[in-house]
């Protein structure tokens, strides 16, 4: 059975300047490309697996597929072209270290290699897309199999020690910041920054939020505030993690609060990106608009 090219998703975003074809090159079947940074080394191979960062743009100043603040890499296998010009040949020009901008057609691009049945709203059929790559790594199968399981056994370690450290950091946390109010029973601690006037929401209810959440270093991982789009969600039908489920059915309607929500009602042991790591403490910082 063929290999299909894979994409894992969310991707980092590269900021490379490239408008029309101004300064690219083009390959004897068509591919347009740019090098930002060239290196002699050896180029991905058919059945190497790459460890890339990626940005896909459309129009060429503006990114449609965008890092969502986990700051990850991709991992991509190297494929055989589909048709003349496609991405898997751009991916077998590279070297550890390069980093260049692929122009493509986005029809092709996506009715072929991402097989999608119709082109995506905001596409015109017959214009071009921009994919810029920095290769970062190229791996055997042998090797990258080698590469996950060291990667799995750091995993083990760090969360190890993370639910080792978890009480005693949530507990620097409240000391660092006057923190007083006694958990519930669950251990989820609900400190009212603005009372609201409302009634508190009934199960079942879709609720408004407003939110910003964080860890406990204070690194944002994600913000309905900064999107200026509310969050909406059914209480208590287990949509969102126990902690939110529990603090906001606490909450009276125009209630600002922030949860402080240990681990083992939010992810526990799972990691979630780069800053939500296993046995992390999470802070959401959350204003409940509306329940209806």
């Amino acid at each position: 059975m063929k290999k299909h090219f894979f994409w894992i998703l969310p991707v980092f975003v590269l900021f490379f300047a490239a408008c029309g074809s101004k300064g690219f090159e083009q390959t004897s079947t068509g591919l347009l490309y740019k090098f930002h940074e060239r290196n002699k080394g050896p180029k991905a191979g058919l059945d190497n697996i790459v460890k890339v960062e990626m940005a896909f743009r459309y129009p060429a100043d503006s990114v449609f597929l965008r890092n969502l603040g986990y700051n990850e890499p991709v991992y991509l296998s190297v494929q055989p072209s589909e048709y003349a010009g496609d991405i898997h040949e751009g991916m077998r020009m590279l070297s550890v270290g390069d980093s260049v901008t692929f122009k493509l057609d986005a029809g092709r691009f996506f009715t072929v290699t991402m097989r999608t049945p119709t082109l995506p709203e905001f596409i015109t059929p017959g214009d071009s897309m921009y994919i810029d790559i920095r290769m970062l790594e190229i791996f055997t199968q042998t090797e990258f199999q080698e590469y996950q399981r060291k990667q799995r056994e750091e995993m083990i370690k760090e969360a190890e020690v993370a639910a080792h450290q978890e009480e005693g950091l949530r507990e620097r946390f409240l000391i660092d910041n006057n923190i007083t109010t006694q958990p519930e029973e669950s251990g989820l601690i609900i400190v009212i920054k603005e009372q609201g006037s409302g009634p508190k929401p009934e199960p079942g209810q879709t609720v408004t939020v407003h939110y910003t959440g964080m860890v406990l270093d204070g690194t944002v991982f994600d913000s309905s505030v900064e999107r200026g789009d509310p969050f909406r969600f059914q209480l208590g039908r287990g949509q969102v993690i126990r902690g939110w489920d529990e603090g906001i059915s606490k909450l009276n309607i125009g209630s600002k609060a922030r949860l402080i929500i240990p681990s083992y009602l939010a992810y526990g042991d799972q990691q979630r990106g780069a800053v939500i790591k296993p046995y992390s403490t999470l802070i959401f910082d959350v204003e409940l608009i509306a329940a209806e």
